[in-house]
Parts: structure tokens; C-alpha cells; sequence
């Protein structure tokens, strides 16, 4: 009776110390980066994601020398563009924690101004200067996005999507712009 006692009290001690450590491996936070929007766009973006009970998390972002969509993307001079975007994440998968199949609304708001060079101009007097136009792309935007989640080693994640806003107010290059904006990721990122 006595071992058996022991015994009882010595797996009780080991089930707790398991949930506790099972507790501590849970990870509620993660940190990515755009890289699809680096190469292409030449942006820099960090990414920090808070994920809650019920697969689901809420996402804010900022950008560094953002662009509308691809707009002029490689004929960018002069970028002063910065943005803040927050989302909410559903995701769809019963057995992941916090990957697989996922959906979001979005808002964003957006500052700057980007000058491009739009090429020569030729004065008729055999002189060619270059010719640059600017652009704000101010405003605020809301829409929606989904992408797939895929996490190594319950450390790392690489995350996948495609978005589209349309602009609600503040863009006033209408006839330059669109007011509808699509957006693609490919983000890495490391949960701790």
C-alpha cells in the first residue's frame, strides 16, 4: 500500500511537470518579415503577430518605403512612404496551432510620397533631361486576405498570401492610382 502511494504521488509529480513544461512550450507570439515585398518592391516590412485560443490572432505591420500595389516599382527614385496595417487571422485548420488555411480583414493607413522617373524629355534643341513625377499615396484603405501558415519545428514560419483593400479616403491621385490595391507575401518568421 505504501509503494503503491509512492508510486501514485511520484506520477501525479510527473503529470504536473509535464503539463507545466507542455504550458511553457506554448508559444503566443511571432515576429515575421515580407520578404516577396523586399525583393520586388524594395520595402521593408516587420511583421508581429499576438495569437490567441481558438486559432485565431491579431497582426500589426509596418512598412518602410512602401508602394501603392507594384505601382512604378522599378522606376522608383525617391520613396518617403511608410504604413501601419492591423488584421485579424482566422484560421481554418482543426489540428494545426495556428497554421494552415487562414483569412483576415484588414485596415491599413498609409503616408508618403514616391517621386519616379518616368524617363527623357527631349526639348527640341537636342537636350534631354530627365523627367521625374511625384506622387503622394496618403489615404486609408480596408479590405481582406488569405494565405497558408506553415510552421517548422514549432519555431519557424513560413507564411504565404495575397490581399486586396480598396482606398477610403485621402489618395488624391485618382487619375494616376487605382483605388483598388493587391498585395502579395511571401513572410519568414520565428515564433518564441
Amino acid at each position: 500500500m505504501k509503494k503503491t502511494l509512492v508510486l501514485l504521488l511520484a506520477l501525479m509529480s510527473f503529470v504536473s511537470f509535464s503539463q507545466e513544461n507542455l504550458e511553457e512550450q506554448i508559444k503566443r507570439n511571432e515576429i515575421s518579415s515580407n520578404l516577396f515585398d523586399l525583393v520586388v518592391a524594395g520595402s521593408f516590412n516587420i511583421t508581429y503577430e499576438r495569437l490567441f485560443e481558438g486559432n485565431q490572432s491579431l497582426l500589426v505591420s509596418a512598412t518602410f518605403f512602401d508602394t501603392f500595389a507594384y505601382y512604378d516599382v522599378g522606376y522608383i527614385e525617391d520613396n518617403s512612404a511608410f504604413s501601419f496595417k492591423a488584421a485579424y487571422l482566422i484560421y481554418f485548420s482543426k489540428s494545426k496551432d495556428h497554421a494552415g488555411f487562414f483569412f483576415y480583414p484588414q485596415l491599413k493607413i498609409r503616408s508618403g510620397e514616391i517621386t519616379t522617373d518616368e524617363g527623357w524629355f527631349f526639348d527640341g534643341n537636342g537636350n534631354f533631361t530627365p523627367y521625374e513625377f511625384s506622387y503622394d499615396i496618403d489615404g486609408f484603405s480596408a479590405g481582406f486576405g488569405l494565405g497558408h501558415k506553415w510552421i517548422f519545428n514549432n519555431k519557424f514560419s513560413l507564411m504565404i498570401f495575397g490581399e486586396i483593400a480598396r482606398d477610403l479616403g485621402g489618395n488624391n491621385n485618382d487619375e494616376y492610382i487605382d483605388n483598388v490595391e493587391p498585395r502579395f507575401g511571401v513572410n519568414l518568421g520565428i515564433r518564441f
